[in-house]
């Protein structure tokens, strides 16, 4: 009984330990494997490219869009454009095999099957074009993409983060909060109504510092 019970201590410890060790961040979370390894540190921060040049659809629609074998070719296999597929070439960066990966997808009139990292349940949608509209960084939601060797999940993305985030309960950047405030269709709503002479306090009571609408239907349609 005794053996038993100091086995049982000692899993108990490595558990507690393993769990300390996560959550003080002893190792860096890591996000799936993907077909090809694509170093967001090399695109970001070397190459100083936007977010939006590859996730191209971000800005004017609810997804944010992945990028597309022919958009990568575009910069990696020159004069991709003018010549046959199948004759395709990598320009740079010479002898990559991740790059050479890309070449192949091409080469074959493939997609490359790229692992989504953000999943939301079928319920409810997170419309990527009003929140770049609005002002907000992707980062905001994302964090350090521009460090992570491999993409995970940063945000928890669930209901209540969402919220406090409407209410005003999430800190923001100085430069995001003054876009926020200037572009959020509730906060101009809100203050159209005040300028019409209509009471708007019952709005403003829980939740003075909110920056956009909880209705429902604003995620969940």
């Amino acid at each position: 009984m005794t053996k038993r019970l100091s086995i049982a201590a000692v899993v108990v410890v490595l558990v507690l330990a393993a769990g300390a060790y996560f959550l003080l961040g002893g190792a860096e979370p890591r996000g799936p494997e993907q077909p090809i390894a694509f170093p967001h540190p090399v695109h970001v921060v070397d190459n100083q490219m936007e977010c939006t040049y590859c996730h191209y659809t971000a800005e004017r629609a609810p997804g944010a869009g992945l990028p597309s074998t022919q958009l990568c070719v575009g910069c990696h296999v020159p004069g991709s454009g003018a010549i046959d597929p199948a004759q395709a070439q990598l320009g740079f960066p010479e002898g990559s095999e991740e790059a050479e990966k890309l070449v192949e997808y091409w080469r074959q009139g493939e997609a490359i099957p790229w692992v989504r990292v953000h999943n939301l349940p079928k319920h409810a949608h997170f419309p990527h074009d009003s929140h770049v509209t609005v002002g907000l960084e992707c980062a905001t939601c994302h964090g350090p993409v521009e460090e992570m060797d491999r993409v995970y999940q940063f945000s928890s993305l669930r209901m209540g983060w969402c919220m406090d985030c409407h209410r005003g309960g999430m800190e923001l950047s100085e430069a995001e909060e003054a876009r926020v405030q200037e572009r959020s269709g509730y906060i101009r709503r809100i203050a159209a109504a005040a300028d019409a002479g209509v009471d708007v306090r019952a709005e403003q009571m829980n939740f003075p510092h909110q920056r956009a609408s909880v209705d429902c239907t604003v995620c969940h349609y």
